[in-house]
């Protein structure tokens, strides 16, 4: 396995196993014009010049002037030699694909202690080398990059750099979207450019420790392990992924297993009988597929499922990010093609678990009992699944866990205001209501407090306190 981390002693759920500052932070390759100390995106017509190095800054007074996790001095008295193009606006944004890189090799003078740990990662630069997608669009991008600006550095140890990011490299952001530090290699950040209007300066400024919290309880000498992919995908979809950007065969108990963890996550459903079918072989991407459901025998080469899949994923990418309907046609249409719990009929139902509620004609306060109710079912759908391939205290548990609690309160205050309930009913329904709130607002609680999980931790709190006014009608809920 290489390098792992055990538990030395019994570690809680939540608990914090480590903190470590960030060795280098920088802007993510294909970010437009941002400040480079703070990451805020710029505007274009009104550019504030850096006084050193007359590189795009959001002001005079950023919080981010000076520090390393930002517009370093060392980094504005290297860049002094380089001034920007500003009438070359698409240069100068692709020019940014180099400042991480650029970053990181500055530690070699300014900081040898972070040098020598990031020397220490991996950087597979032979698998990259043979390649024809990375190393040429590196060599092209940064390589060339770093040479025209006249940089002493060779060529092979800037490459060596790319892949140590490619590798190592932990993307956060405002979008939320895999905005937990939950990272086990928690050393190298590359900010995601997001605006960041609503956030105060300190918020701003990616200078807080990356820190790695246990999900879920450990023994001491337990392994504590991650996920490397996105958790709604399935094996075939997530193992190429590992492979094209980790450079490792996955062959985790999920991975190995056809039914993924009694998820049923790739499973297609049978023609013939209606049973599941399933891989013969996970690890193997050419192994046929089978049914063996009620003694059914019906077989499926691996191109047939790989032609399948991805018909069905140009289909679904291209449903509109907002489009209710959209996702529910993808679910009735493709019902008899794949099962309930495959990972495309999850992303559709994941989207829809937010957008109930939320969007245009389908707000929460508006929507028709039925839809609520669809609603609900949904969320129980997924955290079906996501108790076993996201336990504990993960994001998409207390988002999920959120988002259930609304329709069971506006169904169980309807039904109480039409007096179609029972006290004893309306108290148990509270009870199941506060159990999803107070388990959502722990887990989103860990998050930042303006980050859009941070907001729903904090809005799950003030429903708490308001549920607690049920009691003066029905006695004490818990």
């Amino acid at each position: 396995m290489g390098r792992y981390v055990v538990a030395g002693r019994d570690i809680r759920a939540g608990e914090v196993i480590i903190e470590e500052p960030a060795i280098a932070v920088g802007p993510c390759t294909g970010c437009g014009l941002i400040c480079l100390g703070c990451y805020r995106e710029l505007d274009d017509a009104s550019l504030f010049k850096c006084r050193g190095c007359k590189w795009p800054m959001c002001s005079g007074s950023c919080p981010g002037q000076g520090k390393y996790t930002g517009h370093s001095t060392y980094e504005c008295d290297t860049l002094k030699n380089v001034p920007p193009d500003y009438t070359n606006l698409e240069d100068l944004k692709d020019s940014y694909q180099a400042l991480m890189p650029l970053r990181c090799l500055l530690l070699k003078k300014a900081d040898p202690e972070k040098w020598t740990a990031l020397s220490a990662m991996e950087s597979h630069n032979e698998m990259r080398r043979a390649r024809g997608d990375i190393w040429p669009m590196n060599d092209k991008n940064v390589v060339q990059r770093i040479n025209k600006w006249g940089l002493d550095y060779a060529a092979e140890e800037i490459h060596t750099v790319c892949g140590i990011l490619e590798v190592n490299a932990f993307e956060v952001g405002g979008s939320g979207a895999n905005a937990r530090a939950l990272y086990d290699r928690a050393y190298l950040l590359a900010h995601d450019c997001t605006p960041s209007t609503t956030h105060t300066d300190a918020e701003r400024v990616p200078g807080r420790p990356l820190t790695i919290r246990a999900s879920i309880p450990h023994k001491a000498g337990d392994l504590i392990s991650l996920c490397y992919a996105y958790t709604l995908q399935g094996t075939l979809k997530r193992r190429e992924h590992i492979k094209h950007s980790k450079f490792f065969e996955c062959a985790c108990r999920r991975c190995a297993d056809p039914t993924e963890l009694g998820t049923y996550a790739s499973a297609f459903r049978c023609p013939r009988c209606g049973g599941r079918v399933l891989s013969t072989a996970p690890l193997d991407p050419g192994a046929p597929w089978s049914c063996r459901d009620n003694g059914c025998q019906y077989t499926m080469p691996a191109a047939a499922v790989q032609l399948l899949l991805r018909k069905l994923t140009d289909e679904f990418e291209l449903i509109d990010a907002n489009d209710v309907p959209g996702f529910e046609s993808f679910l009735h249409k493709y019902r008899n093609v794949i099962h309930n719990t495959h990972y495309l009929s999850l992303s559709a139902k994941h989207s829809l678990s937010q957008l109930y509620g939320k969007v245009a004609n389908y707000m929460i306060h508006q929507m028709p009992d039925l839809e609520l109710n669809r609603k609900i079912e949904i969320c129980r759908d997924l955290m079906k699944v996501f108790d076993v391939i996201e336990p504990g205290y993960s994001r998409l548990r207390g988002v999920t866990l959120y988002e259930l609690h609304a329709p069971l309160m506006i169904l169980t205050t309807r039904d109480f205001e039409k007096k179609a309930i029972s006290k004893e009913s309306l108290r148990n329904r509270l009870k199941e209501i506060v159990k999803y709130l107070t388990e959502s607002a722990l887990i989103l609680g860990f998050e930042p407090p303006q980050s859009s999980e941070g907001l729903m931790a904090s809005a799950a709190r003030e429903a708490l306190k308001k549920i607690k006014t049920w009691e003066q009608i029905i006695g004490k809920i818990s």
